[in-house]
């Protein structure tokens, strides 16, 4: 059964993965070891410092997704490692939890309106 925190484990590695290869993609085509064209060459390409941040988050991503790989409680407050059956559970506890509250803090507002009325009347007569 597909939990959140496996889909954020997968969607990490997935995404660590994708920027590696594309990091892979950039060294071959030699885009990647920023330069700077001196010569208008055709073949030579300007580029930047900014083009490392694709590898960068390739192995970030790529750590990350191993790291909940290993532990996946750690971002357990964020995705629950629960299946559907105890999501669904517990989205229904927290919703019934609200319902009470919202009660039980109607009831408190409508005592104290019912006794402002009650004592706005005893002023009148």
């Amino acid at each position: 059964m597909n939990t959140p925190a496996t889909a954020v484990r997968r969607i990490f590695i997935g995404t660590g993965i994708g920027l590696l290869i594309v990091s892979g993609f950039l060294f071959s085509m030699e885009l990647l070891p920023p330069m700077t064209c001196d010569t208008p060459d055709t073949g030579c390409v300007n580029t930047n410092i900014f083009g490392w941040f694709i590898p960068i988050f390739g192995v970030l991503f790529t750590s990350v997704g191993l790291l909940l790989w290993q532990r996946p409680d750690i971002l357990n407050q964020i995705f629950p490692h629960l299946d559907e059956e105890s999501r669904h559970r517990q989205h229904e506890e927290t919703f019934l939890q609200e319902q009470l509250e919202d009660t039980q803090s109607s009831t408190a507002w409508t005592s104290l309106e019912k006794n402002l009325l009650l004592e706005k009347v005893s002023e009148e007569e």
